[in-house]
């Protein structure tokens, strides 16, 4: 029987990025049905949780990141300002509610998050969408459409509302049995389950 997984990313979150590639494998190997929830108080027109940046926690990130990165040969730019200044993650987190419609969000989620965390490109920029639509040969003009109307805007702050009730503080973060498994150095651990219920292909 196929195991439903709920997957709550945030374009935002470089470790949602690093374990982009690590979760289509699970989606390879083992019969479960992924389901993507482009998860950001932001983007859904919510503050979230204000909070001071521990320098030490920070540059932590920094290392584990980038060690990660490295480890497995992704690419990572950080955006010069980052994180005191965010870039606005609206248009691209709408962009992955239309992609799933549209039937193409894995190529969407790939190449959203290896220009904005690969290459450190600006999602706010016109060229980002004009180059992410031609790269997938799609028609800018309905696509941006799409992302601006009012129905993917609530449905956007819908992901994010449920996602809160649900418990979700960070991401990447899947929910399995109603149950969180937090993080990108918890896939190890959500590999081991699958295999343990006889779920691999």
């Amino acid at each position: 029987m196929t195991q439903s997984i709920e997957v709550f990313y945030s374009f935002q979150s470089p470790y949602s990025y690093l374990a982009l590639e690590s979760i289509y494998e699970i989606a390879k190997e083992f019969d479960v049905e992924l389901l993507w929830q482009p998860f950001s108080a932001r983007a859904s027109g919510q503050q979230g949780q204000s909070g001071s940046i521990i320098p030490d926690k920070l540059s932590y990130l920094f290392e584990d990141t980038k060690r990660y990165a490295a480890e497995h040969n992704i690419p990572l730019e950080f955006p010069e300002s980052w994180p005191s200044e965010e870039y606005d993650p609206g248009r691209v987190t709408r962009g992955a509610v239309v992609a799933g419609d549209l039937g193409f969000q894995m190529e969407y989620n790939y190449k959203v998050f290896h220009h904005w965390w690969g290459e450190g490109k600006n999602p706010n920029d016109d060229e980002f969408f004009s180059e992410l639509c031609d790269e997938m040969d799609i028609d800018l003009g309905e696509f941006l459409s799409k992302i601006s109307n009012s129905d993917t805007r609530e449905r956007v702050k819908g992901i994010y509302k449920r996602g809160r009730k649900l418990g979700i503080f960070d991401t990447p973060t899947f929910i399995i049995d109603k149950e969180r498994i937090v993080g990108l150095d918890k896939i190890p651990y959500l590999r081991e389950r699958l295999e343990s219920a006889g779920l691999k292909n």
